[in-house]
């Protein structure tokens, strides 16, 4: 059996219909009992937790104290759609919330880390279109995230990063040999936990992420051209990931960076069109 086949039945939702909405309710298998059920369903009312985040996506921290149920802290991520775009196309395409799912799941699956997913809430209305979606999971007290340590040169833990990386590029070539890929795989998405023993990697922000049969060299370092490090640390990480290959593919990155530059500008250029 597939990967991704596996981790499809993983994905076992309870569906009903609540007026004229279609609301999706998972739940982790440790977590179900009908206490901690009403405190999800319920969500969107809920108070007591730390808003942590709080950009185009909200993260709320809520301590265990606060949870019916269940013993641990979660963190849950409500997904916001402003863009009319995004609320069109999602429509006909799984949620972000469902996508967090999956390649948490996947992750899980291959051995990797990953905040625990505990829920997933989501709720639809007319034409299939997303009226709220949320992910559930576990709280990690983490010690870093890894982009605060290496946009500072000054931060005590800078120099440690070339004993890190050649621990985060297995974890990325395991990803990838399993036909998983991030899609936002930069350092503010990799958290630093336990760093004064030994440090252990866990890989967030999962709802851009997709799994396939099979990736492609030029998907690969796609994938990882978004990891910006000095060229040094970069060298480090390809060797992680391929030593054998690994100029040819810090060539490939270097291009496919600067691909990605010229596509942004024009984005923005395009925008600036738009809104004129």
């Amino acid at each position: 059996m597939s990967l991704k086949l596996e981790i499809g039945n993983k994905v076992d939702y309870i569906q009903r219909e609540t007026g004229n909405n279609n609301q999706l309710l998972w739940m982790n298998e440790g977590f179900k009992n009908p206490e901690f059920k009403k405190f999800i369903e319920e969500i969107e009312s809920r108070k007591g937790g730390e808003k942590v985040y709080d950009v185009r996506n909200v993260l709320i921290h809520f301590e265990t104290d606060n949870i019916p149920g269940i013993n641990e802290d979660i963190i849950i991520k409500k997904f916001n759609l402003t863009r009319k775009y995004d609320k069109l196309r999602f429509c006909f395409l799984d949620s972000k919330a469902v996508r967090s799912l999956k390649l948490a799941l996947a992750l899980e699956e291959i051995g990797l880390r990953t905040p625990k997913p505990i829920a997933l809430l989501e709720k639809r209305g007319r034409f299939n279109k997303i009226i709220s979606s949320y992910f559930i999971t576990e709280y990690i007290d983490y010690d870093y995230n890894l982009l605060n340590i290496l946009k500072d040169d000054k931060h005590p833990l800078r120099s440690r990063v070339k004993e890190w990386l050649p621990q985060i590029a297995k974890d990325i070539k395991k990803m990838h040999d399993a036909g998983i890929v991030h899609n936002d795989l930069h350092a503010g998405n990799i958290l630093v936990e336990d760093i004064d023993n030994k440090p252990r990697f866990y890989y967030i922000d999962l709802n851009r992420g997709r799994i396939k049969k099979r990736l492609t060299m030029k998907a690969r370092m796609k994938d990882l051209a978004r990891f910006k490090l000095k060229r040094d640390e970069q060298e480090i990480l390809i060797k992680g990931y391929d030593l054998d290959n690994y100029e040819k593919l810090v060539e490939l990155i270097v291009r496919l960076r600067e691909n990605r530059k010229k596509f942004l500008k024009w984005k923005r250029n395009i925008k600036g069109l738009i809104r004129k």
